[in-house]
């Protein structure tokens, strides 16, 4: 994502108005540093961290306050069919009956079952990511789904309950104008 956006020009854009960190295989530790420290300073205006469901920075760490004020899951982080231990993985907990094997990676051959837990195992890792901005009462963070499939039932309803029903509005838009609309006016209404 970060090479097309570089190459599209967004991450200059988004750079004019504020600093983008990215999170890379060898260093997030200096990553998370310089990110924390250019949030956290004085008349500072934010950033923008970039990082990867599974990577290093969307587990066990904790993004509270000015660190997390908005969480962007750019698509659907489903575990890749190619591992030879998923596949193995779903074919058991579907009882042998209609699991994909590794090399035919097509999730609509898969039972039922195996199904279920496929998209549980992605949306564990979607939760935990979008749980790293949220960590104490008086936190909040807007939580940005860019995907359709967010709004079908067999995955929202994976969604916590806390996300769904009692963290605020949620609102669906087919387009990013009137989302990025609807965020600035619960901000502006909010915690303005």
């Amino acid at each position: 994502m970060h090479r097309n956006w570089t190459s599209a020009g967004i991450v200059d854009r988004i750079s004019k108005r504020k600093p983008v960190f990215v999170e890379s295989s060898t260093s997030s530790g200096d990553v998370l540093e310089l990110y924390s420290a250019r949030v956290k300073a004085a008349g500072s205006t934010g950033a923008l961290l970039l990082s990867v469901v599974g990577g290093r920075l969307s587990e066990g760490i904790n993004f509270s306050d000015e660190l997390g004020r908005a969480v962007v899951m750019v698509g659907v982080p489903f575990p890749s069919l190619a591992s030879p231990e998923l596949a193995e993985r779903l074919a058991y907990y579907e009882g042998m009956a209609g699991a994909p094997s590794a090399a035919s990676g097509v999730i609509g051959s898969m039972g039922p079952r195996a199904r279920e837990l496929y998209e549980s195992l992605c949306m564990r890792a979607v939760n935990q990511s979008i749980g790293r901005a949220i960590r104490h009462r008086n936190d909040y963070a807007a939580i940005v789904f860019l995907d359709a499939r967010y709004a079908e039932p067999r995955i929202a309803r994976k969604l916590p309950t806390w996300i769904v029903g009692s963290a605020g509005p949620t609102a669906t838009a087919s387009a990013f104008g009137p989302a990025l609309a609807q965020a600035a006016s619960f901000f502006k209404r909010e915690f303005a």
